[in-house]
């Protein structure tokens, strides 16, 4: 019987032999055999009426079918990426400026320190940093609220 309804559940799932016409048969000692033409020497045959199978299309994969809840976390998960990024280059910036230019170095006889200008500098980078951070933080706290 597992064998029957496996060979029906095939049969129905398959678009090719959905096209064609399935005959069940049954035998004089009670098998019942299905094939694509009826049985020789089956005490009965007859076509098998197979219903449409149940598949269904896939949905629209871009954003502009995704529902107004999908597309505002879309938006969100960008934002985050986004600052991430800038955040990312606001840090590289800070690392990559610590090293004072000959400009904004004063020379002493003990050695030399930096100009005002080197902490302005300095001082500007670490507010990007800071400021990027806070945009970060804050698509974080908009993406959450979304989920």
């Amino acid at each position: 019987m597992k064998k029957i309804a496996l060979l029906l559940f095939c049969c129905g799932m398959c678009t090719g032999v959905a096209a064609q016409t399935i005959y069940r048969s049954v035998m004089p000692d009670g098998k019942i055999v299905f094939g694509d033409k009826p049985a020789p020497g089956a005490k009965e045959s007859g076509p098998v009426v197979l219903r449409q199978p149940n598949v269904s299309t896939p949905g629209p994969t871009s954003t502009s079918g995704a529902s107004p809840r999908q597309q505002t976390m879309d938006r969100a998960a960008g934002d985050v990426s986004t600052a991430q990024q800038t955040l990312e280059r606001a840090r590289a910036a800070l690392e990559a400026g610590r090293e004072p230019t000959p400009e904004e170095r004063i020379g002493t006889k003990t050695g030399s320190r930096t100009t005002e200008a080197y902490d302005q500098r300095i001082k500007a980078l670490e507010q990007n940093v800071v400021a990027a951070q806070k945009q970060l933080d804050d698509a974080n706290n908009r993406r959450n609220d979304v989920r």
